[in-house]
C-alpha cells in the first residue's frame, strides 16, 4: 500500500508527473546559473582570482548556450 497525502493523491506519482515534463532546454537553462555558482564556489575553495572563476563560468555557460541554440536548436515541435 502506498502512502497518500491529505488530498488523497499519491505524492510519488505527482512528483513523477512534474519531473517528466522537464526537457533538455530546461536543463540547459538551469546549467547556465549553476555554472557560475559552481565556478564561484570552486574559486572560493581554491582561492582563485575572481576573473579566473568568472572565465570558467562563462566558458561552461557559453558551451551550454551554443549547444542549445546552434548544435541542437529547438524545432518548435516539443509543445505540439
Amino acid at each position: 500500500m502506498t502512502q497518500r497525502d491529505i488530498a488523497g493523491i499519491d505524492w510519488i506519482a505527482r512528483f513523477a508527473d512534474r519531473f517528466s515534463t522537464i526537457d533538455r532546454y530546461d536543463l540547459l537553462l538551469g546549467l547556465i546559473p549553476a555554472a557560475f555558482g559552481v565556478a564561484g564556489l570552486a574559486g572560493r575553495i581554491l582561492d582563485l582570482p575572481l576573473e579566473a572563476t568568472l572565465l570558467c563560468g562563462v566558458a561552461v555557460a557559453s558551451l551550454a548556450l551554443f549547444d542549445g541554440l546552434f548544435v541542437r536548436p529547438p524545432n518548435g515541435l516539443q509543445g505540439a
